[in-house]
């Protein structure tokens, strides 16, 4: 299994394409996807729930901003 993990801050307009794009390119592997949000307040955490309805992937949120680094 691959778990690929992405820390986000604000990146709703660009969550759907990232992950769109890493599930074309890993469509014959098994695979998971780890959000790591650091309480965006544009939903980018929201709209990563919606498309895990779709692809394989989990959201954290953490509520206390400490950085893309120490996701």
């Amino acid at each position: 299994m691959i778990s690929i993990i992405l820390p986000t801050y604000n990146e709703a307009s660009n969550i759907g394409i990232i992950i769109s794009r890493i599930s074309k390119t890993l469509k014959n592997s098994k695979y998971e996807i780890i959000i790591v949000d650091d309480n965006s307040p544009d939903g980018t955490a929201d709209i990563a729930q919606k498309l895990a309805k779709k692809y394989p992937v989990r959201v954290h949120v953490r509520k206390n901003e400490r950085g893309l680094a120490t996701a």
